[in-house]
């Protein structure tokens, strides 16, 4: 397996760790307890890593 698909899977599983995330954030029951986190902004950054990477893996780079 190359290095590039090991990255890919990573990032998915970055990317559901922030989706999870996100939805105990919008689903909590204090609503003045805010978070610092940008959930939303790391789970597209963390897709997008993923795409790249899995499509430079099959590619074969």
């Amino acid at each position: 397996m190359s290095g590039w698909a090991i990255a890919g899977g990573v990032a998915v599983l970055i990317a559901a760790t922030a989706a999870i995330a996100e939805r105990r954030r919008n689903n909590r029951k204090n609503i003045d307890k805010v978070g610092f986190m940008p959930w939303p902004f790391i789970m597209v950054m963390a897709l997008l890593f993923a795409a790249i990477s899995i499509g430079l893996a099959l590619k074969g780079f």
